[in-house]
């Protein structure tokens, strides 16, 4: 273990022999052209991938010089996929959380040294975006970030810093970024963790970047390969709570990334109980939003009062002040996937959703060109209307006007809409040439009493002045209907979507899906590549569908996934 203390002079080492420091070799960011079935995986290539020339600052854009060092390792961010595709198979090495206090109740880790089997992932992802390979450009995107990033430094100081003779030579492929006790939401107790592979050298340049503006507004720590940026006065106490506990070992972290499974290129982690503490901590402590510096600039890495603010809003929500989110992006050979899980989050007090039943979206026709689908909706509205009385209550005369519109409809609320939003709703539009007369749309609806929900479809329809707009036919539990008498017929019959290879890849196994949304960008592409200029189709053709799904594993208990396949 290596602490070190800017402005310290080194003492003796006494160990009986030095440590050597991670390697220092610096990662060939070249896109292998080929990927092998087997084990040796990617060939060698000569196809770069980086970045573009675009990625130059908005104009008028600021960041501070002193959070520069921490805006190189946004390369991480910035580089995205072509960065991942194209680093090394090592994988290996500490992260982030390691060095990061246990305390945390927010963290988002970026890395563009992942496992061998991501990066191969990504290698035959990319493949079938090729424009897309080829806009991210050749060479080392954190260089290219770097020279993003001080294209607009006001001081001479930061423009006499080179990346190949500065920054190359130390800064590492991870960065790790948690917000912890101590802060406020407008200026949060931040601390980051940017990987180095040579400690001496990433403690002198980050030193000296960090003096460029003349302010004394950060703390520099290095320890275990990694060089640690806090607040002023938070640098020590960062180390003694990582001494106490590192967010590695925190044990629902680990459970809780364990269970998220492999973490890809980026991944981020929530603690909504102690995050709620801490606003709530903040706002009634009256402490300045400047007694932290600018350290929520964070210079490439993202505005850090903007993510507290966002922490802020989820943490004070209602009936969600306690439970955990995990979240990854990773690659598959055939999409780039968001996915996340949930722990002891509770949406609706006392209610526990049953699971999905995502066979009615499985089995839409097979010329589906977009579907929505909703489990359990009618049962959650059911569960939820005590707070949505009390809300309208609240609201001077909102009973009344509820009453006066349950009078006019003839309905009983939350009883009719249980019945109407059904144990599953499913919407979708086939294929076709939208803009020529009435589009086909279609939905069914699996209720407890489809009867009822035909007559109060009908009711809706006639209250909107627009009655026999849609085709309606009842087949035992479900209700079908359409803009069209066809399409009710195709609902009825139904199909095989989700046989369909984009489905598949798209949305995976759907059976117990509480929510889920479908696109075949394939079929909807024609709605508008005319106007698409000629030099961005292939781009536009080279993605196949859109996929996002949402499942209850029991009390509390979830995942989510968003895909974009590529063909």
């Amino acid at each position: 273990m290596t602490e070190q203390h800017p402005g310290a002079t080194p003492e003796p080492s006494t160990d009986p022999a030095p440590q050597p420091p991670q390697a220092a070799t610096t990662p060939s960011y070249s896109y292998p052209t080929e990927v092998g079935p087997t084990a040796g995986g990617p060939t060698a290539g000569a196809q770069g991938v980086g970045f573009g020339d675009d990625t130059a600052p908005a104009a008028g854009s600021r960041r501070r010089p002193a959070f520069i060092a921490a805006g190189v390792a946004a390369a991480l961010v910035v580089g995205g996929a072509g960065a991942f595709a194209a680093s090394q198979l090592s994988g290996g090495g500490a992260q982030p959380a390691d060095v990061l206090p246990g305390d945390a109740f927010a963290y988002v880790r970026l890395d563009v040294d992942p496992s061998a089997a991501q990066k191969v992932s990504a290698v035959r992802f990319l493949g079938k975006l090729p424009q897309v390979r080829d806009t991210l450009g050749s060479g080392d995107p954190r260089q290219k970030v770097w020279e993003a990033i001080t294209a607009d430094a006001k001081s001479d100081c930061v423009s006499r810093f080179s990346y190949s003779g500065d920054i190359e030579p130390w800064l590492g492929d991870r960065v790790g970024l948690a917000v912890r006790p101590g802060g406020t939401t407008g200026k949060p107790n931040v601390a980051v963790a940017m990987q180095v592979s040579d400690e001496g050298k990433a403690q002198d340049v980050l030193t000296r970047l960090l003096a460029c503006d003349g302010a004394d507004e950060t703390d520099l720590r290095l320890r275990d390969g990694y060089a640690i940026v806090t607040p002023k006065g938070q640098g020590d106490a960062t180390l003694a709570a990582v001494d106490r506990g590192s967010l590695a070992a925190d044990p629902e972290f680990s459970d809780d990334m364990s269970a998220l499974g492999e973490q890809g290129v980026a991944s981020a982690w929530f603690d909504t109980a102690p995050a709620a503490k801490e606003l709530a901590s903040s706002r009634g402590s009256g402490r300045s939003t400047s007694d932290l510096g600018g350290l929520g600039d964070l210079g490439g890495l993202g505005n850090g009062s903007a993510m507290m603010s966002g922490l802020s809003g989820l943490a004070g929500a209602k009936g969600a002040a306690s439970g955990r989110v995990a979240v990854a992006m990773r690659f598959d050979p055939s999409y780039v996937e968001v996915a996340g899980i949930t722990r002891g989050v509770t949406a609706i007090p006392g209610y526990t959703p049953a699971p999905g039943d995502g066979t009615q979206l499985a089995n839409l026709p097979d010329d589906t060109l977009a579907a929505v689908h909703v489990s359990g909706a009618g049962d959650a509205l059911k569960a939820a209307w005590p707070q949505i009385e009390k809300m309208i209550d609240g609201s001077g005369d909102g009973a009344d006007q509820l009453a006066a519109v349950e009078q006019q409809l003839g309905v009983t609320l939350p009883d009719d809409a249980q019945v109407l939003l059904g144990r599953s709703l499913t919407v979708s539009v086939p294929d076709q040439q939208l803009g020529d007369g009435v589009p086909s749309i279609g939905a069914k609806i699996v209720s407890t009493d489809a009867n009822r929900a035909d007559q109060l479809v009908e009711t809706l329809e006639r209250t909107a002045g627009a009655p026999g707009t849609l085709t309606r036919e009842v087949d035992g539990d479900t209700l079908y209907l359409g803009t069209t008498p066809d399409y009710v017929g195709a609902l009825k019959s139904g199909g095989h979507l989700g046989d369909s290879d984009a489905f598949t890849a798209a949305m995976g196994d759907t059976s117990k899906a509480t929510a889920a949304v479908y696109v075949d960008l394939d079929r909807l592409e024609k709605q508008y590549l005319p106007q698409v200029p000629d030099d961005q189709r292939a781009a536009v053709e080279s993605l196949r569908a859109v996929g996002i799904t949402a499942s209850v594993q029991d009390a509390g208990s979830g995942s989510f996934s968003l895909r974009v396949v590529g063909n």
